[in-house]
């Protein structure tokens, strides 16, 4: 498997996402010490069913108790008269 820091990794990502693309498996390094895998996404994509499944018996995800109101999507934006994204930030503090 092939190693490579955060710092490189960042600017060479395109270089790196090649060679994933061709089925390396990609370690990220910060300060030496392994924090992140980058590898491919099998034939389906994330959505394959398998996988979700598998997700959903380890409890990284949860299976949803309807299917979604897509009607809602088709409703015009609400405005806001302030940011919220920085509301966001605002609620994080210092995190």
């Amino acid at each position: 498997m092939r190693q490579v820091s955060v710092t490189t990794l960042k600017s060479e990502l395109s270089r790196y996402l090649r060679l994933v693309k061709q089925g390396e498996t990609i370690e990220v390094l910060e300060h030496r010490i392994p924090i992140a895998r980058l590898e491919g996404i099998p034939p389906g994509g994330a959505a394959d069913e398998d996988e979700l499944r598998r997700l959903v018996r380890v409890g990284l995800v949860r299976a949803a108790r309807r299917a979604p109101d897509l009607a809602l999507l088709d409703r015009p934006p609400i405005p806001c008269s302030s940011d919220p994204a920085r509301a966001v930030v605002d609620s994080r503090g210092d995190r």
